[in-house]
């Protein structure tokens, strides 16, 4: 696969096989309702065209993961419910939705093997995508199915679209890539892209350690606050009624190449002092450019300078974020004494 130096170095016909990715299918009779238990937002709802970001929580609202949720009407009992996120985080999803599954009528697997996860670029996917839809989403979050898979577009700064093909057919797809003169990248690039949008995404070390709204959930519409009870309801709720959460997941981007972690801790200066200030979440590394996501305090400025606590001499300032973290007034009254 190629590599790529820097993000503004795409070029105009691109895909990324998301080879990092995980498939959570869930199907039966009770699928909705026991998903709708789980994930911060209302399964309910969910129509077939529409694709939402969710959080997945203990019973703390700690993250076990984030990721898209959608629908895909191939299911033996009508739509299967798809979870898409990366494999580290989606495994303790899994291992928690299949724990208490059991009590319902609802198949939940893994269909990591069954279907290929790409990214493309906007101008190659609406050259390739019309061999396998009738037609292509309009808006960002919305989606289309055919009988190969299912295709969505992305809400990202560079324009695209996710593309969820049945595994068979995905070399004769990576031929056509390659024989309109497209690129192909590793998922590195997504990470990267994803990153600039300020879009979150958990690591090993990063489960269960923050409630959604200190990674910016609530800011991409992935929290419905009045829906009915679901795991680790109580404690977002009340991270959100009472103003409890002083922290959010800010981007950075540094125009060198140098190797760094989910986990790594990231100070801020304080006059001629450093403090510590947070932990890195989700990274990119490409060739002359490395991105970083960290969760910080909420109130962190473009202003502030931040630096690597094991990489001294690595400094950098965190990037506008793209969305408000404000979040909206609820139709929920709550009184309180």
């Amino acid at each position: 696969m190629t590599a790529l130096t820097t993000l503004s170095d795409l070029p105009s016909h691109y895909a990324i096989k998301l080879n990092d990715n995980m498939l959570i299918k869930l199907e039966g009779e009770q699928a909705d309702s026991y998903l709708h238990g789980q994930v911060t937002v209302n399964i309910n709802a969910l129509d077939e065209n529409t694709v939402r970001y969710c959080a997945h929580c203990d019973n703390k609202g700690k993250t076990w993961s984030i990721s898209f949720v959608g629908r895909h009407g191939n299911g033996r009992h009508g739509n299967a419910i798809f979870m898409l996120t990366n494999k580290d985080s989606g495994a303790h999803s899994l291992a928690q939705l299949n724990k208490y599954g059991v009590f319902s009528k609802v198949d939940i697997t893994d269909e990591s093997n069954q279907y290929t996860q790409f990214f493309l670029g906007e101008n190659l996917g609406q050259m390739l995508l019309s061999s396998y839809f009738d037609t292509l989403p309009s808006e960002p979050l919305t989606s289309v199915h055919s009988d190969v898979g299912w295709v969505f577009k992305s809400d990202t700064q560079r324009a695209g679209y996710y593309v969820v093909l049945n595994s068979e057919r995905a070399p004769e797809f990576e031929q056509k890539v390659k024989d309109t003169n497209g690129s192909i990248f590793e998922q590195n690039v997504y990470d990267a892209i994803m990153i600039e949008s300020a879009i979150p995404s958990i690591e090993e070390t990063g489960v269960s350690e923050y409630v959604p709204q200190m990674m910016n959930v609530q800011a991409l519409n992935g929290i419905d606050f009045d829906k009915g009870c679901y795991m680790g309801q109580e404690v977002v709720a009340r991270t959100r009624f009472l103003g409890k959460n002083k922290r959010a997941a800010y981007s950075f981007s540094v125009p060198k190449a140098f190797h760094i972690n989910a986990g790594d801790t990231l100070e801020k200066q304080l006059g001629e002092n450093w403090r510590r200030a947070g932990m890195v979440i989700r990274k990119a590394e490409l060739s002359e450019e490395t991105w970083f996501m960290a969760v910080l305090s909420n109130d962190t400025t473009e202003q502030d300078i931040h630096r690597l606590a094991d990489q001294v001499e690595i400094t950098c300032y965190p990037s506008p974020l793209p969305y408000s973290i404000e979040q909206a007034k609820s139709s929920l009254v709550k009184n309180r004494k």
